[in-house]
């Protein structure tokens, strides 16, 4: 709105500057004053009713309404598809739960767990299978609940129990991260306003490709749905749907899919609704299954100079792994250790010899004259050859944003930099004022021949998000080095449909 509403301080401030112009002879005093405090009094009145002013005005345009402005929003546009905010949902987390036992033991996708303290149900959500010695005897298993709502978004520790112990494993399921992908009582404000404004723009008729977006969308769980028009020929529709996620945790079971469809074919006309009709919904394939829908990135930042915003120790030679020593999370360096490197400095590992995700790990403390001990050991042991890299405050923020780019959250211009979605919604921020920086990435759409979503990995979004960021002078996207598209797999395999997962996601120093 074009009037700024005025802080409580600056209306206080603006009525003792009237009051000292309009009474000179009159002084209002100190904050123990009588007159100070009756014109904290009055402003306090006045910025309320400012407050109340603006939210009307914010409730009365769909594109920033919240709460029960967004409600009535969505139950004026219940002829058209949308019947009010969807229902709870259950959380999920990939590689969530450390499943124990003896090697060559299996998990199965639907094996059922208990959480004893609370009796909530929670399930095994990936095939998986105890490696053999001298690996460790566990597997990191990915973990999605069977009941619903905020109840089942469940700390790192928590114990859940199988109710049918698989032969081999153990009973006891310790969880390894929080349960904090989706799981909310209700659906949030950001997703509902989504859906309100798709209706606005794009209204139902009869069947066209945003109502089968429409309609994928209101089923509980699913985040993102996208249609393809004549994919398979003319008159056929195909669609694919996610939910909130990270990389395959995204990826609807054969379950999901199936009551997807069955929705669907309820509502379609005849002629696509028929069981090997023309409308089918696809197997959504990421990059552990096909490496090409893999998504690699490695972005060098160069710092604007700001002391804030510097990198924590000076790389200008790259160390280079040469011993990793698990039990003790130590890193030998095949030189001595930068002398700028200190404990509590941030470092992230180029994987070269190793596959490794680029996330910054601290350095706990440093040990002989060419060697470092970590405080977390990363996902997979390091191998000599690898390189390391300096991190810092850009890593942190630029990676986040890229990551959660990759994961299909929608990324906001917030004044301190890209705003992820999710985190604005943890952190109860509004982002109805904000502007979009970049949409979420969704499955294949090569050259957006299918609609206005993007399921391609942009070079020019990665420049966008980077330089976006406060404290970033210039940038080079090193990976990919072309734009990567996700595969539209075609006849005999269109039954499927490609989404690009992240992989590695290093933000380094540039030169």
């Amino acid at each position: 709105m074009p009037y700024k509403v005025p802080t409580l301080d600056e209306l206080h401030q603006f009525l003792i500057a009237l009051h000292k112009a309009l009474l000179p002879d009159r002084n209002v005093g100190s904050r123990f004053a009588w007159a100070w405090k009756l014109l904290k009094v009055i402003a306090a009145a006045v910025t309320d009713n400012h407050a109340n002013i603006a939210a009307a005005f914010r409730d009365a345009m769909p594109d920033t309404a919240i709460d029960g402005g967004l409600d009535r929003w969505l139950g004026l546009f219940k002829p058209g598809g949308i019947d009010g905010r969807k229902g709870a949902t259950p959380a999920r987390k990939a590689a969530a739960g450390r499943v124990k036992g003896a090697p060559g033991s299996t998990t199965t996708i639907g094996d059922q767990l208990r959480h004893r303290a609370s009796g909530l149900l929670f399930q095994v959500n990936s095939l998986s299978t105890i490696p053999a010695a001298p690996a460790p005897p566990f597997v990191d298993v990915d973990i999605l609940a069977v009941s619903l709502g905020s109840v089942t978004r469940l700390k790192k520790g928590e114990i859940l129990e199988y109710l049918n112990t698989p032969a081999g494993l153990q009973t006891k399921v310790v969880l390894q991260k929080d349960l904090d992908d989706d799981g909310f009582d209700v659906e949030q404000n950001g997703a509902a306003r989504n859906r309100l404004l798709a209706a606005i723009s794009q209204p139902t008729s009869g069947g066209n490709q945003s109502d089968f977006v429409g309609w994928a969308l209101a089923v509980p769980g699913v985040a993102q749905a996208f249609a393809y028009r004549n994919r398979a020929g003319v008159g056929t529709i195909d669609v694919a749907a996610l939910h909130i996620g990270v990389g395959t945790t995204r990826i609807l079971n054969a379950g999901e899919s199936a009551a997807l469809l069955a929705l669907l074919q309820a509502k379609v006309p005849a002629q696509l609704g028929a069981n090997g009709g023309a409308l089918r919904v696809l197997s959504v394939i990421g990059g552990d299954v096909d490496p090409l829908n893999l998504a690699n990135v490695e972005i060098a930042l160069t710092p604007d100079g700001t002391p804030q915003f510097a990198f924590d120790w000076d790389d200008s030679t790259p160390p280079v792994v040469a011993l990793w020593t698990a039990a003790t999370r130590t890193m030998q360096f095949t030189a001595l250790r930068p002398v700028t490197m200190q404990a509590g400095d941030r470092l992230c590992i180029k994987g070269v010899a190793s596959a490794q995700d680029g996330a910054p790990l601290v350095i706990e403390a440093l040990t002989g004259i060419d060697s470092v001990i970590l405080q977390a050991a990363p996902t997979n042991n390091p191998a000599p050859g690898d390189i390391v890299y300096a991190g810092g405050p850009l890593t942190d923020v630029v990676r986040t944003a890229i990551v959660a780019h990759l994961n299909g959250d929608v990324l906001y211009a917030a004044p301190s930099g890209p705003l992820p979605g999710a985190v604005a919604a943890s952190t109860s921020t509004s982002t109805a004022q904000l502007q979009v920086l970049t949409t979420g990435m969704g499955t294949a759409n090569p050259g957006g021949i299918y609609g206005a979503w993007v399921g391609s990995l942009l070079r020019a979004t990665l420049g966008q998000i980077a330089m976006y960021t406060r404290g970033v002078r210039n940038h080079a996207v090193v990976t990919p080095a072309v734009d990567q598209e996700a595969v539209n797999y075609k006849f005999p395999l269109d039954t499927q449909i490609g989404l690009l997962t992240p992989g590695y996601v290093l933000v380094r120093r540039g030169s």
